[in-house]
């Protein structure tokens, strides 16, 4: 999978144990090392999802259209009553309400109350299956702020020392401050949080929540339920804008090449999907079914790379103007934008960044330059993170005294490998601080002999 394109993989922590994930985390590490390739590792937090509980018989029940079922707070599936993990939920929910389960797969209507229980009729019908989500469109559950399995399992990722954090139905900044907080207290000194927009409220607060996450997640499974399917795709777009002005990297996720979970190729309009959400301005695109429980991971993940290829080679060719980046990088944003009109003017063959921050690899990842960005970081962990940013080809070397002293063996490495050749041009940009204390940004145009 790695020698396929995957950059990042995730861990779902919706489901499995923690001692499964860890074999997993130690799997990945160790593949990425054999194949020389470095990969983030994504843990991916349950969050305010509610599941229905475990099915007491068999791997799958059957909901039939018509039929009557009760729904209450419980660790067990049947027939007759479907057990979920969020306790009084007719406290919350009303005679009339909407239930969708597995995605909207399954309707359910409730008809009146029994007790704790909601008695539901089955609308639409189909096959259930252990652990699956259940969402309340029109109902507002309540939900501490961070909860206790979130913060054990962060607790535990924070232990493996996984590279990135994704918060699930993230609503607020707050809840990123208060996670940024309890990394903080547990030994993770540059937490990197992803926040997974999934339904009304995170859409409705996207500008707080971009301006206080690292990286955004447009879980279109869930938002799918709980908006109307047809505005999935203008929430979607409109999303992806914001991310790119603010220069926050985004993630467009699920279904995206849904058929190759059970077949070798995709639909056309699968590969259209992928295409579209990168020409629109996706920083990463993301494999879920199709690569967890699919038959075909390593095809889809073949497929996934040509699409992103033929997209990024497109983009190139349509940029004529400086993209204008009002984000958080503050001086290197406006660095970024000027080394963009010095690449068109000079016919620059790549850029390369150096940063010991990583703000000026953001900043120029975020101008969505015609060229190759090559940047140089001096420690692991920074190279993972900034995986997520799109454009970006890293490598690390031992920390120097002065970032400029790493440019002539990063010249002779690409000039071996035959990405710079002799009378190309290549832009060197630079942040970092003088020998009086003073911030400096700077740009040099070298010309390879």
């Amino acid at each position: 999978m790695i020698n396929a394109g995957m950059n990042i993989a995730r861990i779902n922590f919706s489901h499995g144990t923690r001692e499964n994930h860890k074999h997993t985390f130690k799997r990945l590490r160790h593949a990425s090392q054999k194949a020389k390739q470095e990969i983030a590792i994504l843990q991916d937090l349950q969050g305010h999802k509610v599941r229905v509980g475990r099915l007491k018989k068999g791997d799958e029940l059957r909901l039939a259209t018509g039929g009557i079922v009760r729904i209450g707070f419980g660790e067990w599936v049947t027939a007759e009553r479907i057990g979920i993990d969020y306790p009084k939920i007719a406290d919350f929910v009303e005679t009339g309400h909407r239930i969708f389960l597995d995605d909207g797969m399954i309707n359910l209507n409730v008809l009146t109350k029994g007790g704790e229980d909601l008695i539901c009729e089955v609308i639409i019908g189909g096959m259930l299956k252990s652990r699956k989500g259940i969402i309340f469109p029109d109902s507002n559950l309540e939900f501490p702020l961070l909860n206790k399995k979130d913060m054990d399992d962060a607790q535990f990722g924070a232990h493996l020392d996984v590279d990135m954090i994704a918060m699930s139905f993230v609503h607020s900044a707050t809840e990123i401050f208060e996670m940024r907080i309890r990394l903080g207290e547990w030994g993770v000194k540059n937490s990197f949080i992803i926040a997974k927009i999934e339904d009304r409220i995170g859409v409705e607060n996207i500008d707080e929540i971009l301006d206080t996450a690292d990286g955004i997640l447009i879980a279109r499974g869930d938002m799918g339920v709980s908006l109307a399917r047809e505005q999935v795709p203008v929430v979607q777009a409109q999303i992806i804008q914001k991310a790119n002005t603010r220069g926050v990297p985004v993630i467009t996720a699920t279904q995206m090449l849904e058929s190759m979970i059970y077949n070798h190729y995709p639909t056309r309009a699968e590969v259209n999907d992928v295409y579209n959400a990168i020409i629109s301005g996706s920083d990463a695109v993301m494999l879920s079914g199709e690569t967890a429980t699919g038959r075909y991971p390593v095809q889809a993940i073949e497929e996934m790379d040509r699409i992103c290829r033929s997209a990024e080679k497109e983009l190139r060719l349509r940029q004529t103007e400086t993209i204008r980046i009002d984000g958080k990088e503050g001086l290197h944003d406006r660095m970024a934008e000027a080394v963009t009109t010095l690449v068109k003017n000079m016919k620059a063959a790549c850029v390369i960044g150096l940063s010991l921050s990583g703000s000026t690899l953001r900043s120029l990842s975020s101008c969505r330059l015609a060229v190759p960005i090559f940047g140089v970081v001096d420690n692991i962990s920074l190279l993972r993170q900034l995986l997520l940013h799109r454009s970006l080809f890293i490598v690390t070397m031992p920390r120097s005294n002065r970032l400029s002293d790493l440019v002539d063996p990063l010249l002779d490495r690409l000039n071996k490998k035959g990405i710079i050749l002799s009378g190309d041009r290549v832009v060197v940009v630079s942040g970092e601080i003088d020998q009086k204390g003073r911030n400096t940004h700077l740009a040099k145009v070298y010309e390879i002999n």
